[in-house]
């Protein structure tokens, strides 16, 4: 996939946000309407997208899930001990320094990475990614809100956490892959559906949400700008150095090189309202690392 191609399919979807954003200021969107869109994408529709990545024509391969597995736990245990360090050095703010952890750990890779994945690498590449996902989806939504709000001296982990609907998902799409189960075309065909309306949801909650946020604050925000750089370019040229001296495939490495030069996971802002936690920080480090990806992920998947 060419260079255009890959930016214009990121514009696609940056213009989601910005639908949003004048969603909001034309009052067909406002907080009380994301907060309850919010709960709506966390316990229906995106667990239907997670359980439709592995109900594809094609299941992955029990060959390609301990490599991809073991690279996608590793990356993640890194990410999670340097964004400890990294928000320490770029971010003084007890209130925001939590949100910036969540950020700088995971990126947009169900909403935005397999699309783009897809174009960049075929349906071979949804294989990989959705194997990524069951380390991603068990820390966001395991650890997610005690991450956010690490920046307080808290870390309050709830068991039940783990029985949220994202995760049992998660729980189902291993059973299927582990036993190479086939469901019946109505089935996928429905979980498709209903798991497609969670990427324009989620980003024209971003966009509403940022409506709420004064413009000169957010552009004039420098140590958003260095989250950005980090997130866009610093990891995923870190992971994929790592990669090269590791022995892992470069069928493997390439996949997840792009996924981890994903934007923010807008997922944070939806954790944010869910929760009643103040989501601004994070509405704005979405924004910006979903608006520099558009140039970022063409150039990456350009060098690879």
């Amino acid at each position: 996939m060419s260079f255009l191609d890959t930016l214009a399919q990121m514009s696609a979807l940056f213009l989601l946000v910005i639908i949003g954003f004048c969603c909001n200021k034309l009052k067909y969107m406002d907080v009380d309407f994301n907060r309850k869109l919010s709960s709506l994408i966390l316990n229906i529709t995106a667990p239907f997208l997670i359980l439709s990545s592995v109900m594809g024509d094609v299941l992955p391969q029990p060959e390609d899930i301990p490599p991809v597995l073991t690279a996608g736990v590793l990356s993640y245990a890194l990410l999670f001990l340097l964004s400890f360090i990294i928000s320490k050095i770029i971010c003084n703010d007890p209130d925001a320094i939590g949100s910036y952890r969540f950020m700088l750990i995971f990126g947009n890779i169900n909403f935005i990475g397999f699309p783009v994945l897809a174009s960049l690498f075929g349906t071979t590449a949804i294989f990989y990614a959705a194997v990524v996902t069951i380390p991603f989806n068990i820390l966001i939504f395991m650890f997610g809100v005690p991450i956010i709000t690490s920046g307080k001296g808290k870390f309050d982990f709830k068991w039940r956490s783990l029985f949220s609907p994202c995760l049992c998902a998660t729980y189902i799409t291993i059973v299927i892959v582990y036993f190479q189960a086939t469901v019946p075309r109505e089935i996928s065909s429905a979980c498709s559906l209903v798991g497609s309306m969670t990427v324009p949801g989620s980003l024209l909650i971003i966009g509403s949400t940022l409506a709420g946020i004064p413009v000169l604050k957010m552009l004039t925000n420098l140590r958003m700008y260095l989250l950005t750089l980090i997130k866009l370019i610093g990891i995923p040229v870190l992971m994929c150095a790592l990669y090269k001296i590791s022995p892992l495939d470069d069928k493997y490495a390439d996949v997840l090189v792009i996924l981890f030069g994903m934007p923010v996971a807008s997922i944070g802002t939806m954790l944010c309202l869910k929760n009643n936690i103040d989501g601004s920080t994070m509405s704005e480090g979405t924004f910006l690392t979903t608006l520099f990806s558009v140039i970022s992920i063409p150039l990456l998947a350009l060098i690879l």
